[in-house]
């Protein structure tokens, strides 16, 4: 045994120097330097020993750790410390204190060399046995006493949980600070006594022993839970039955979880019937055909491992790791286990020397195999040894060093590294050697997607971000391994991804970069992964893949719709291309059908809003991206939609207060006045909405009032799984945030009369009825116009509207030269000046108060030479090119160069006309 240097010695006697009991307990000399080695060597095992002094007093006096912890020496701690629990807290205190215990017991002869691997792995994997067992038979208990016992429908016999143990601890090659991976099962399905389904009560006893083992309390925990690798993973029930079980297997098993299911064993609950279980799945997991057909997932699988490599200090996961070497051996297991008995144990040390034995690997790669194994196991025990926690990573820091080489027998670290470096050399020569290189005539887009951190292969198909560009890759592979996703989705996602990342490269350097586009067609195929039909049209229809991903490429707004909205796929696949806007009356007659179906259920005919507004909206973007819609069109469709989706919104608030207020069924004097950009029907996608209210209800309408509009409210804005509807602003109303949600028509006339600003008359400018009462719309349209035909003096409504200029002006950002809307001479100039142009002409011309959109403004300005001549056409022109390019930012990512290019082209002539329409007065 290698001596201890002097800083670790001096730390391991300050730490037997706290142990007042210890000092006095008269231990031998030998029995005090085996103390003060462990402590040097273990945090762990020093800060444990403070909280249970007495505990291991008597065991060094009675010399239990000279021999192994047993099954019995753990069943008798636990009958003990669980004699009297009678609750959860009570439960996890005891687990921890046994748990604490026996893991200083592994601690002490690890480090001190007394135990071998399989002593070490067999203690822990037989302690976690005993613990989880030992809490589900207390959770199970209590929960049969409070919503009675399971029984099983066919038989009617008790039910008891079964826990089945993977990976380290199905294998009972448990280290000292592992999680445990549990599936959770039963055999049948059936009600308890109180009709509380069985998987209603085991699914509910699940979580409690979750709750026992994995939560973090101030005596720490017992062990991490991880029940990802049950069916569907995460998002499947936590607890099933064994014919729901097997039936996953049998339709829907993948290749990695027959991988995972080699080390299944039953560890707790009722062992029995979990053999009997594994013993009808040894079929799924062990073909009885040579199984040469698992080849190409364990070629994805070696290509994940390869990928995963972060960190080379990772005696797991790095180059040589202990992953590795479990990859040799169950690699070949997969492939020979059906036929060949020997290497069906869950066992790697019983079957690595089979697999030499049966010749299906050279003698001098098992003993390498086999000698590093031990290595890193040993290893990773005692990294693990000196704080228990859970990692595989060799310290940086110079003390956690030495610790970690005198553990395993050497004066230093360099020492130890040399040699842990040769078992890894050695052990990656052989990993690499497994499954050759790609297959032959594999293409060279195959083998990317079969291994997708290939750097060089990567550049070759244009990418140039390659770390993001491979990452995406290897997350849409996660995706598709995922336990929800079909053989069918797998299938069809393997044979299209050669097709697409071909396409990249053969469309590289043209337009948008590979990069971008993998960037963000990958949501999009994660989303279709459950619709894989798709998945197969793109794989068969080059000229539809080539599309999507011009379209992506071309569309950041477009990609996003897609990858939250699968079902957009329909629109994008048709080949019919919209170029007419269906008018209102057709889309509220079609909304109102849609509507009929969803019947009396509220919360669908609120998702009936939104699913219908959402595919409208996505179709016109659609056609405005393909080039077969032009902005106008694009504008009106839009803003059509609104109106009719706000028309069915204010039927269905108005219906559902009529129980309570049965006398305002009919008539209803109610409108919804649409300002900006709906009110001058230029909305464009993700618009909002600015709303104002009007009603000519009686005075006693109030409390009506104020529930209409609250419920219309909740129907335009409320979230649901199709999200919300719009988003409403309406603070335009008459005194702003400070006025009532809704005002009667008297009223708002008599505010825009006697208070309203000069900014809410230019406001006005863009306003029109979209929606409620067809006669008060029309009497409010008329009120519009004749306010509108004030008289005005033009020198004070220049000025103002020159102060409201300034006052944009001061809030710009420092990227003015970009700002479509608010920089000079963009957007809000033109707006400004067709507004000044209503207010301060309409008494002489009423027609300017015909229209509220400002292109057709601009044309009864042309009209009536208000202007000199030419220059409303170019007001128009500069409008229309503005609104276009604003789009463009809104579909995609906003291009702050091509922007300030659009600005520039028309920012001079917009200038001119502005100091044309409000002299020198300018502002920047």
């Amino acid at each position: 045994m290698i001596p201890l240097p002097d800083s670790l010695r001096a730390a391991g006697l300050r730490a037997a120097g706290y142990l007042t009991e210890i000092q006095s307990a008269g231990l031998t000399g030998d029995t005090r330097e085996a103390l003060v080695r462990v402590f040097s060597l273990s945090e762990f095992a020093a800060s444990t020993a403070q909280r249970h002094e007495d505990w291991l007093v008597d065991a060094l006096r009675r010399g239990r750790f000279d021999k192994p912890a047993s099954a019995a020496d753990l069943a008798a701690a636990l009958t003990e410390q669980l004699d009297a629990v009678t609750d959860m807290a009570g439960l996890q205190c005891a687990l921890r204190s046994v748990r604490q215990r026996h893991q200083l017991w592994l601690v002490w002869r690890h480090v001190l060399g007394l135990a071998p691997l399989e002593e070490t792995t067999h203690v822990c994997s037989s302690m976690a046995d005993l613990l989880i067992d030992a809490a589900l038979e207390r959770v199970y208990a209590w929960n049969c006493e409070r919503r009675g016992v399971p029984l099983g429908a066919d038989s009617g016999r008790p039910q008891q949980l079964v826990v089945l143990a993977l990976g380290k601890l199905g294998a009972e090659e448990l280290n000292l600070s592992s999680d445990v991976d549990l599936v959770f099962t039963y055999p049948e399905a059936g009600s308890t006594e109180s009709g509380e389904t069985n998987q209603q009560f085991f699914v509910r006893v699940g979580q409690q022993l979750i709750q026992a083992l994995d939560a973090l309390t101030v005596d720490g925990f017992v062990f991490r839970v991880d029940m990802r690798l049950r069916p569907y993973g995460a998002s499947g029930p936590l607890a099933v039955d064994f014919a729901n079980l097997e039936n996953y297997y049998a339709t829907q098993g993948r290749d990695w979880e027959r991988y995972a299911l080699m080390k299944a064993r039953a560890c707790a609950g009722d062992i029995a019937e979990g053999t009997g279980l594994l013993a009808d799945l040894r079929p799924f997991v062990f073909r009885r055909y040579l199984d040469f057909g698992a080849i190409d997932a364990l070629r994805d699988m070696k290509a994940r491992l390869i990928a995963e490599r972060h960190q080379s200090e990772d005696v797991k996961l790095g180059p040589g790791g202990i992953r590795d070497v479990e990859f040799c051996v169950q690699m070949h297991q997969m492939i020979w286990g059906g036929r060949e008995h020997v290497l069906q144990s869950p066992r790697l040390l019983e079957v690595l020397p089979a697999l030499g034995s049966l010749g299906l690997l050279e003698a001098p790669k098992v003993d390498a195999l086999l000698a590093g194994y031990r290595m890193l196991r040993d290893t990773e025990h005692s990294l693990q040894a000196e704080a228990d926690r859970q990692t595989q990573q060799l310290p940086a820091a110079p003390e956690s060093r030495l610790r970690l080489a005198v553990s395993r027998g050497f004066a230093d670290y360099a020492g130890f590294l040399a040699a842990l470096d040769r078992h890894r050399v050695e052990i990656q020569k052989v990993f690499e050697d497994l499954l050759g290189e790609q297959p032959e005539g594999e293409d060279e887009a195959t083998a990317l997607w079969r291994a997708p951190t290939d750097a060089a292969r990567l550049q070759r198909f244009g990418f140039k971000e390659i770390e993001a560009s491979s990452a995406l890759l290897l997350g849409l592979v996660s995706a598709r391994d995922r336990p929800a996703v079909s053989e069918n989705a797998r299938t069809r996602l393997n044979r299209l991804m050669p097709l697409l990342l071909q396409h990249l490269r053969e469309s590289a350097g043209e337009g948008p970069s590979s990069d971008l586009i993998l960037e963000r067609v990958t949501p999009i195929l994660r989303a279709v992964l459950r619709r894989s039909a798709y998945l197969s049209l793109l794989a068969e229809n080059p000229n539809t893949l080539r599309h999507l991903l011009n379209l992506v490429g071309t569309s950041l707004w477009l990609a996003q719709q897609l990858a939250e909205h699968p079902i957009f796929f329909d629109a994008l696949l048709d080949g019919r291309q919209l170029s007419v806007v269906p008018d209102r009356a057709t889309l509220s007659a079609s909304l109102a059908e849609d509507l009929k179906a969803a019947g009396e259920d509220e919360e669908r005919a609120l998702n009936v809003l939104r699913e219908f507004k959402s595919h409208h909206v996505f179709s016109v973007a659609l056609a405005e991206v393909r080039g077969t819609l032009p902005l106008m069109k694009v504008s009106d469709a839009l803003s059509f939609l609104a109106e009719a989706v706000l028309d069915a919104a204010l039927r269905m608030a108005w219906d559902a207060n009529l129980e309570r207020f049965p006398e305002y069924a009919q008539p209803r004097p109610f409108i919804i006045v649409g300002y900006g950009k709906l009110g001058g029907i230029e909305l464009g996608p993700g618009s909002d909405l600015d709303l104002v209210f009007v009603h000519d209800l009686p005075e006693g309408a109030g409390p009506f009032l104020q529930r209409l509009v609250r419920r219309l409210l909740h129907v335009l804005t409320a979230p649901t799984y199709s999200g919300a509807l719009y988003e409403i602003d309406t603070r335009l109303r008459p005194s702003g945030g400070a006025g009532t949600m809704v005002s009667s028509l008297s009223a708002f006339a008599d505010y825009q009369d006697k208070r309203a600003w000069t900014w809410e008359q230019q406001a006005l400018v863009r306003a029109r009825p979209v929606a409620g009462d067809a006669a008060l719309a029309k009497r409010f349209a008329a009120l519009r116009r004749e306010i509108l035909g004030l008289e005005r003096d033009r020198d004070t409504l220049r000025d103002e509207i020159l102060k409201m200029r300034e006052r944009i002006s001061e809030h710009l950002l420092e990227d003015e030269d970009a700002d479509l809307k608010r920089g000079a001479g963009g957007i809000v100039d033109i707006e400004f000046m067709v507004q000044y142009l209503v207010l301060a002409w309409a008494h002489q011309h009423p027609s300017l108060t015909e229209f509220t959109d400002n292109v057709r403004i601009l044309d009864a300005v042309e009209r009536l030479e208000l202007l000199p001549s030419g220059a409303a056409g170019r007001l128009r022109k500069a409008y229309i090119a503005l609104r276009a390019e604003w789009h463009r930012s809104v579909l995609d990512i906003p291009d702050r160069e091509r922007a300030s290019l659009t600005l520039a082209t028309y920012r001079d002539e917009v200038r001119t006309i502005w100091t044309l329409v409000f002299g020198e007065q300018t502002t920047a």
